[in-house]
């Protein structure tokens, strides 16, 4: 029970928006307060809407606040407000509320803009298209869901990837509590149907992710779906399992948060036994990283290069204080000690200090005996901050291959590294921004600015993968291995 409920807490954000009414006055100050730290502290907030865009949308949300009646009402606003800013690491979260309500039950993934069922659950066969809920279809509910996920730049993989694993509790924030839902879909082959869906608890509902087959413990002959997922998703300390016919290692790396001696301690094991089994080709899976200590990525890059590597060019603050302290909820640390230590060597240009030095770019240089063989790396929408990191090294390298889908993390650029946690006096909503631009060391300055890390080889999964269990991304290498 207790490992069910670590993977409940995993999978399922715990917090949900409380219905308290406000009057305007309450809604005014609390918009003011954030859009006040925006403005005060966003490093990057002109980077993908100009100053003139940003006076447009305050006038327009201030116009618009005599239709806000409640904290759910500001708390769609707000993320509406938020997906200007194009970051990532931007986060709005509601209050807590002592009573969770029942909600939608499906357990969705996203191929193509369009929602499948991941489970096969309520008689709806796994792989279904989901066309409409409650008569509004996929496309509109897609469109409305997208405000509630940051994502560096223009990424949508991101939000996708979060939209899949919040689908019944967004479906909540935008449309409230319902007792059930009539859920229109196509079977996979091609039967049009609509039932009646009864909302479930917010437990059951996490109890259920193991069941979806995009964890695909069909593909690895697992019938202990929970213990399948508790030996790979539930891992955060990288793991090792080997293919024999085809001699390759795949090392999975779900986070980047753990202790970094802890960390390190657990490559130096892993690679031992990679090197013992003589592996000629590793594969990276990187794909579940959402981040942590970049000092960890960095570790990892230098056991499978053997050359000294960059990852940043340069870094910036606009503000060398806190505005809005009284709401601030929890930092990192004293935001005076960070700017006077960590910026002390910067230049003053205009509105920001900058950092041109990189302080662990003495770190960034290969292990000793370092692998040698074959490096791919797995990535995807929810490769994010240091796992992005880590994959924009291996892009830079011309001896590796990226295989998957566009990072979840920014290819030019990302704000990070100082986290502030804020609380609206009325509202009680939260969010939480990072102080840091971050400029990254790019080979090809070619690519798009608000683009992800790119893969070299793009592998998207299908809807016959989903309906078959296959993970089609990691099924392509092992697959081009056989034939090299």
């Amino acid at each position: 029970m207790k490992f069910k409920l670590i993977i409940l807490s995993i999978f399922l954000p715990l917090v949900l928006s409380a219905q308290t009414e406000l009057t305007q006055k309450q809604i005014q100050e609390d918009f003011t307060i954030f859009k006040n730290v925006l403005i005060s502290s966003h490093p990057s907030l002109y980077e993908y809407t100009t100053k003139s865009e940003w006076d447009s949308i305050f006038v327009d949300f201030q116009k618009k606040t005599p239709q806000l009646k409640n904290t759910p009402d500001l708390f769609k606003s707000i993320n509406s407000l938020a997906n200007n800013v194009k970051d990532g690491h931007i986060r709005i979260i509601p209050p807590n509320m002592e009573t969770m309500p029942q909600m939608l039950p499906l357990l969705i993934k996203i191929i193509d803009k369009k929602f499948y069922t991941d489970t096969e659950d309520f008689g709806i066969p796994v792989g279904s298209e989901i066309t409409s809920i409650d008569g509004i279809k996929n496309e509109e509910l897609l469109n409305r869901f997208l405000k509630y996920s940051q994502s560096d730049g223009y990424n949508t993989t991101k939000k996708y990837r979060q939209i899949e694993r919040e689908f019944g509790i967004l479906h909540f924030y935008e449309f409230g509590a319902k007792s059930s839902y009539n859920v229109t879909y196509i079977t996979p082959n091609n039967q049009t149907k609509t039932i009646e869906i009864l909302s479930q608890s917010f437990q059951s509902i996490g109890m259920r992710f193991p069941n979806r087959n995009s964890y695909f413990s069909i593909y690895h002959n697992k019938t202990h779906k929970l213990e399948h997922l508790k030996n790979t998703l539930g891992q955060k300390m990288p793991y090792v399992f080997f293919i024999d016919s085809i001699n390759t290692a795949v090392l999975t790396v779900n986070s980047f948060g753990e202790n970094p001696q802890e960390f390190k301690s657990k490559l130096i094991d892993l690679f031992k036994e990679i090197k013992k089994k003589k592996a000629e080709a590793l594969i990276i899976d990187i794909r579940q990283n959402i981040g942590g200590f970049r000092i960890n990525a960095i570790n990892l890059f230098s056991f499978i290069t053997d050359q000294s590597f960059k990852q940043r060019v340069s870094e910036n603050v606009i503000t060398s204080t806190l505005l809005e302290q009284k709401y601030i909820k929890n930092t990192m640390s004293d935001y005076n000690e960070f700017f006077k230590t960590y910026f002390e060597e910067s230049v003053k240009k205009e509105d920001r200090w900058i950092l041109t030095t990189d302080r662990a770019e003495e770190m960034m240089k290969p292990y000793k005996n370092p692998y040698k063989g074959k490096v791919y790396v797995l990535i995807g929408g929810k490769t994010f901050s240091a796992g992005s990191a880590f994959a924009l090294n291996v892009k830079n390298d011309s001896k590796m291959s990226l295989i998957g889908e566009e990072t979840g993390g920014g290819y030019h650029f990302h704000t990070g590294q100082f986290p502030v946690l804020y609380e609206l006096p009325n509202s009680k909503i939260m969010f939480n921004l990072s102080l840091v631009k971050i400029n990254h060391y790019v080979k090809d300055s070619s690519v798009k600015k608000g683009s992800g890390i790119l893969p070299d080889t793009e592998i998207n999964l299908t809807q016959q993968d989903l309906i078959n269990g296959t993970d089609s991304q990691l099924d392509y290498i092992i697959k081009r291995l056989k034939k090299e």
